[in-house]
Protein backbone atom coordinates (compact mmCIF):
# COMPACT_ATOMS: atom_id res chain seq x y z
CA UNK A 1 0.00 0.00 0.00
CA UNK A 2 2.98 2.34 0.57
CA UNK A 3 3.39 3.53 -3.07
CA UNK A 4 -0.33 4.39 -3.25
CA UNK A 5 -0.24 6.19 0.10
CA UNK A 6 2.82 8.22 -0.96
CA UNK A 7 1.19 9.10 -4.30
CA UNK A 8 -2.01 10.37 -2.68
CA UNK A 9 -0.06 12.26 -0.03
CA UNK A 10 2.11 14.07 -2.60
CA UNK A 11 -0.53 14.79 -5.24
CA UNK A 12 -3.76 15.02 -3.24
CA UNK A 13 -2.92 16.25 0.27
CA UNK A 14 0.20 18.41 -0.12
CA UNK A 15 -1.54 20.59 -2.78
CA UNK A 16 -4.29 21.36 -0.24
CA UNK A 17 -1.91 24.01 1.08
CA UNK A 18 -2.74 26.00 -2.06
CA UNK A 19 -6.45 26.22 -1.19
CA UNK A 20 -5.71 29.55 0.48
CA UNK A 21 -5.32 31.07 -3.00
CA UNK A 22 -9.13 31.15 -3.14
CA UNK A 23 -9.11 33.50 -0.14
CA UNK A 24 -6.27 35.81 -1.27
CA UNK A 25 -5.61 38.35 -4.02
CA UNK A 26 -2.95 36.05 -5.38
CA UNK A 27 0.21 37.59 -6.83
CA UNK A 28 3.19 35.58 -8.07
CA UNK A 29 5.54 37.98 -6.32
CA UNK A 30 3.87 37.41 -2.96
CA UNK A 31 3.20 33.70 -3.26
CA UNK A 32 0.66 31.82 -1.16
CA UNK A 33 1.36 33.55 2.13
CA UNK A 34 2.52 36.95 0.90
CA UNK A 35 -0.55 37.83 -1.17
CA UNK A 36 -3.17 40.10 0.46
CA UNK A 37 -6.06 38.41 2.26
CA UNK A 38 -9.36 38.73 0.36
CA UNK A 39 -11.73 36.57 2.40
CA UNK A 40 -14.84 35.52 0.50
CA UNK A 41 -14.41 38.17 -2.21
CA UNK A 42 -14.05 35.74 -5.11
CA UNK A 43 -16.87 33.50 -3.95
CA UNK A 44 -19.16 36.54 -3.96
CA UNK A 45 -17.87 37.46 -7.42
CA UNK A 46 -18.87 34.06 -8.76
CA UNK A 47 -22.37 34.12 -7.28
CA UNK A 48 -22.84 37.72 -8.46
CA UNK A 49 -21.82 36.69 -11.98
CA UNK A 50 -24.88 36.87 -14.21
CA UNK A 51 -24.30 33.38 -15.66
CA UNK A 52 -23.39 31.58 -12.42
CA UNK A 53 -26.82 29.96 -11.94
CA UNK A 54 -26.89 28.91 -15.59
CA UNK A 55 -23.42 27.34 -15.34
CA UNK A 56 -24.28 25.44 -12.15
CA UNK A 57 -27.59 24.27 -13.64
CA UNK A 58 -25.91 23.03 -16.84
CA UNK A 59 -23.24 21.19 -14.85
CA UNK A 60 -25.80 19.39 -12.67
CA UNK A 61 -28.11 18.53 -15.58
CA UNK A 62 -25.35 17.05 -17.75
CA UNK A 63 -23.71 15.20 -14.84
CA UNK A 64 -27.06 13.85 -13.64
CA UNK A 65 -27.92 12.57 -17.13
CA UNK A 66 -24.54 10.86 -17.38
CA UNK A 67 -25.02 9.29 -13.96
CA UNK A 68 -28.61 8.10 -14.38
CA UNK A 69 -28.16 6.78 -17.93
CA UNK A 70 -24.52 5.74 -17.86
CA UNK A 71 -24.30 4.08 -14.44
CA UNK A 72 -26.46 1.04 -15.17
CA UNK A 73 -25.13 0.29 -18.67
CA UNK A 74 -21.70 -1.03 -17.54
CA UNK A 75 -23.53 -3.40 -15.18
CA UNK A 76 -25.69 -4.66 -18.06
CA UNK A 77 -22.62 -5.05 -20.30
CA UNK A 78 -20.74 -6.98 -17.60
CA UNK A 79 -23.71 -9.35 -17.10
CA UNK A 80 -24.09 -9.90 -20.84
CA UNK A 81 -20.37 -10.62 -21.24
CA UNK A 82 -20.52 -13.05 -18.33
CA UNK A 83 -23.31 -14.96 -20.07
CA UNK A 84 -21.32 -15.43 -23.30
CA UNK A 85 -19.93 -18.94 -23.52
CA UNK A 86 -17.81 -18.49 -26.68
CA UNK A 87 -14.46 -17.39 -25.21
CA UNK A 88 -13.04 -15.89 -28.43
CA UNK A 89 -16.17 -13.83 -29.10
CA UNK A 90 -16.27 -12.73 -25.46
CA UNK A 91 -12.66 -11.51 -25.53
CA UNK A 92 -13.24 -9.71 -28.83
CA UNK A 93 -16.25 -7.84 -27.46
CA UNK A 94 -14.36 -6.98 -24.28
CA UNK A 95 -11.41 -5.59 -26.23
CA UNK A 96 -13.62 -3.52 -28.52
CA UNK A 97 -15.53 -2.08 -25.57
CA UNK A 98 -12.33 -1.19 -23.67
CA UNK A 99 -10.49 0.49 -26.54
CA UNK A 100 -12.46 3.79 -26.67
CA UNK A 101 -11.44 4.57 -23.09
CA UNK A 102 -7.81 4.93 -24.18
CA UNK A 103 -8.65 7.25 -27.08
CA UNK A 104 -8.23 10.99 -26.44
CA UNK A 105 -11.34 13.17 -26.48
CA UNK A 106 -9.69 15.19 -29.24
CA UNK A 107 -9.61 12.10 -31.45
CA UNK A 108 -13.17 11.13 -30.47
CA UNK A 109 -14.58 14.57 -31.25
CA UNK A 110 -12.68 14.73 -34.56
CA UNK A 111 -14.13 11.34 -35.49
CA UNK A 112 -17.62 12.52 -34.55
CA UNK A 113 -17.22 15.65 -36.67
CA UNK A 114 -16.26 13.53 -39.68
CA UNK A 115 -19.12 11.09 -39.17
CA UNK A 116 -21.88 13.54 -38.29
CA UNK A 117 -21.18 16.47 -40.57
CA UNK A 118 -24.13 17.33 -42.86
CA UNK A 119 -21.65 17.99 -45.67
CA UNK A 120 -20.86 14.52 -46.92
CA UNK A 121 -20.75 12.70 -43.57
CA UNK A 122 -21.59 8.98 -43.76
CA UNK A 123 -24.39 9.24 -41.17
CA UNK A 124 -26.24 11.94 -43.09
CA UNK A 125 -25.59 10.18 -46.39
CA UNK A 126 -27.20 7.04 -44.95
CA UNK A 127 -30.17 9.07 -43.72
CA UNK A 128 -30.40 10.73 -47.14
CA UNK A 129 -30.73 7.31 -48.76
CA UNK A 130 -33.99 6.96 -46.80
CA UNK A 131 -35.18 10.41 -47.82
CA UNK A 132 -34.23 12.20 -44.58
CA UNK A 133 -32.92 15.75 -44.85
CA UNK A 134 -29.35 16.36 -43.57
CA UNK A 135 -29.23 16.93 -39.81
CA UNK A 136 -26.84 19.26 -38.02
CA UNK A 137 -26.02 16.99 -35.09
CA UNK A 138 -23.17 19.06 -33.64
CA UNK A 139 -23.66 22.65 -32.40
CA UNK A 140 -27.38 21.95 -32.26
CA UNK A 141 -29.31 22.36 -29.00
CA UNK A 142 -31.81 19.68 -30.08
CA UNK A 143 -29.07 17.03 -30.24
CA UNK A 144 -26.58 18.40 -27.71
CA UNK A 145 -27.50 16.25 -24.71
CA UNK A 146 -27.78 13.10 -26.83
CA UNK A 147 -24.32 13.70 -28.30
CA UNK A 148 -22.73 14.49 -24.91
CA UNK A 149 -24.23 11.54 -23.02
CA UNK A 150 -23.95 9.08 -25.92
CA UNK A 151 -20.27 9.80 -26.60
CA UNK A 152 -19.44 9.62 -22.88
CA UNK A 153 -21.14 6.23 -22.55
CA UNK A 154 -19.45 4.90 -25.72
CA UNK A 155 -16.05 5.96 -24.42
CA UNK A 156 -16.33 4.69 -20.84
CA UNK A 157 -18.80 1.80 -20.76
CA UNK A 158 -16.21 -0.91 -21.39
CA UNK A 159 -13.73 0.38 -18.85
CA UNK A 160 -16.39 0.89 -16.19
CA UNK A 161 -17.62 -2.67 -16.68
CA UNK A 162 -14.26 -4.19 -15.65
CA UNK A 163 -14.87 -3.91 -11.91
CA UNK A 164 -18.31 -5.51 -12.30
CA UNK A 165 -16.76 -8.34 -14.30
CA UNK A 166 -14.31 -8.87 -11.45
CA UNK A 167 -17.16 -8.85 -8.91
CA UNK A 168 -19.13 -11.39 -10.94
CA UNK A 169 -16.05 -13.61 -11.21
CA UNK A 170 -15.85 -13.62 -7.40
CA UNK A 171 -19.38 -14.99 -6.92
CA UNK A 172 -19.41 -18.52 -5.54
CA UNK A 173 -20.18 -20.88 -8.45
CA UNK A 174 -22.01 -23.20 -6.08
CA UNK A 175 -24.79 -20.62 -5.92
CA UNK A 176 -25.33 -20.98 -9.67
CA UNK A 177 -25.26 -24.76 -9.38
CA UNK A 178 -27.84 -24.66 -6.60
CA UNK A 179 -30.03 -22.34 -8.68
CA UNK A 180 -29.82 -24.72 -11.66
CA UNK A 181 -30.82 -27.66 -9.46
CA UNK A 182 -33.84 -25.66 -8.31
CA UNK A 183 -34.80 -25.17 -11.95
CA UNK A 184 -33.83 -21.48 -12.29
CA UNK A 185 -33.51 -20.21 -15.84
CA UNK A 186 -30.55 -18.06 -16.99
CA UNK A 187 -32.58 -14.92 -16.31
CA UNK A 188 -33.53 -16.13 -12.82
CA UNK A 189 -29.88 -16.91 -12.08
CA UNK A 190 -28.95 -13.36 -13.07
CA UNK A 191 -31.75 -11.88 -10.99
CA UNK A 192 -31.27 -13.97 -7.83
CA UNK A 193 -27.51 -14.69 -7.89
CA UNK A 194 -25.56 -12.28 -10.11
CA UNK A 195 -27.27 -9.02 -9.20
CA UNK A 196 -27.21 -9.63 -5.41
CA UNK A 197 -23.57 -10.67 -5.78
CA UNK A 198 -22.53 -7.32 -7.25
CA UNK A 199 -24.95 -5.15 -5.28
CA UNK A 200 -22.40 -3.97 -2.71
CA UNK A 201 -19.89 -2.97 -5.39
CA UNK A 202 -22.60 -1.13 -7.33
CA UNK A 203 -23.70 0.82 -4.25
CA UNK A 204 -20.14 1.88 -3.41
CA UNK A 205 -19.44 2.97 -6.99
CA UNK A 206 -22.72 4.89 -7.08
CA UNK A 207 -21.77 6.75 -3.90
CA UNK A 208 -18.42 7.71 -5.42
CA UNK A 209 -20.10 8.69 -8.70
CA UNK A 210 -22.33 11.21 -6.95
CA UNK A 211 -19.21 13.20 -6.16
CA UNK A 212 -18.86 14.00 -9.85
CA UNK A 213 -22.26 15.75 -10.09
CA UNK A 214 -20.47 19.09 -9.98
CA UNK A 215 -17.98 18.03 -12.65
CA UNK A 216 -19.48 17.40 -16.08
CA UNK A 217 -16.19 16.71 -17.85
CA UNK A 218 -13.72 19.36 -18.98
CA UNK A 219 -12.27 18.02 -22.25
CA UNK A 220 -15.54 16.76 -23.70
CA UNK A 221 -17.49 19.94 -23.02
CA UNK A 222 -14.65 22.21 -24.12
CA UNK A 223 -14.51 20.47 -27.51
CA UNK A 224 -18.20 19.82 -28.14
CA UNK A 225 -19.70 23.01 -26.77
CA UNK A 226 -19.91 26.03 -29.06
CA UNK A 227 -21.61 29.42 -29.30
CA UNK A 228 -24.84 27.81 -30.54
CA UNK A 229 -25.06 25.50 -27.51
CA UNK A 230 -23.45 27.75 -24.87
CA UNK A 231 -26.79 28.32 -23.11
CA UNK A 232 -27.03 24.63 -22.17
CA UNK A 233 -23.37 23.58 -22.49
CA UNK A 234 -21.41 26.04 -20.32
CA UNK A 235 -20.22 24.13 -17.24
CA UNK A 236 -18.11 24.78 -14.16
CA UNK A 237 -15.07 22.81 -15.37
CA UNK A 238 -14.64 24.89 -18.52
CA UNK A 239 -15.45 28.11 -16.63
CA UNK A 240 -12.68 27.39 -14.10
CA UNK A 241 -10.06 26.69 -16.78
CA UNK A 242 -11.03 29.72 -18.86
CA UNK A 243 -10.96 31.99 -15.81
CA UNK A 244 -7.68 30.68 -14.44
CA UNK A 245 -5.65 30.00 -17.58
CA UNK A 246 -7.08 32.24 -20.30
CA UNK A 247 -7.96 35.24 -18.13
CA UNK A 248 -5.29 34.82 -15.44
CA UNK A 249 -7.82 35.10 -12.58
CA UNK A 250 -6.20 32.42 -10.44
CA UNK A 251 -7.88 33.33 -7.15
CA UNK A 252 -11.31 33.42 -8.76
CA UNK A 253 -10.74 30.06 -10.49
CA UNK A 254 -9.51 28.54 -7.22
CA UNK A 255 -12.63 29.78 -5.42
CA UNK A 256 -14.95 28.23 -8.01
CA UNK A 257 -12.96 24.99 -7.95
CA UNK A 258 -13.13 24.88 -4.16
CA UNK A 259 -16.89 25.43 -4.33
CA UNK A 260 -17.13 22.39 -6.64
CA UNK A 261 -15.08 20.25 -4.26
CA UNK A 262 -17.06 21.24 -1.16
CA UNK A 263 -20.40 20.45 -2.82
CA UNK A 264 -19.00 17.12 -4.10
CA UNK A 265 -17.83 16.25 -0.58
CA UNK A 266 -21.25 17.07 0.89
CA UNK A 267 -22.98 14.96 -1.77
CA UNK A 268 -20.78 11.95 -1.05
CA UNK A 269 -21.40 12.22 2.70
CA UNK A 270 -25.15 12.57 2.17
CA UNK A 271 -25.52 9.69 -0.27
CA UNK A 272 -23.21 7.54 1.85
CA UNK A 273 -25.42 8.09 4.90
CA UNK A 274 -28.59 7.31 2.91
CA UNK A 275 -27.02 4.13 1.48
CA UNK A 276 -25.95 2.99 4.95
CA UNK A 277 -29.51 3.32 6.24
CA UNK A 278 -31.17 1.69 3.23
CA UNK A 279 -28.78 -1.12 2.31
CA UNK A 280 -26.20 -1.32 5.16
CA UNK A 281 -23.50 -0.72 2.52
CA UNK A 282 -21.37 2.40 2.73
CA UNK A 283 -17.85 3.75 2.31
CA UNK A 284 -17.42 4.27 6.06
Amino acid sequence: MLPGIVWFFLFSYVPLYGIQVAFRDFMFSGGFTGSPWAGLKYFRQFFDYYQSFEIIRNTIVISLMKLLIGFSLPIILAILLNEIRNVKFKKTVQTLSYLPYFVSWIVVVTLMQRLLTPYGGPVNELLGAFGVEPIQFLNNTSWFYQIIVGSDIWKNIGWNSIIYMAAIAGIDQQLYEAAKIDGASRFRQIWHVTLPGIRNIAVILFILATGSLMSAGYEQLLLLNGPATAAIGSVLDVHVINSGINEGRLSYAAAVGLFQSVIAFILILTVNRIARKISDVSLF
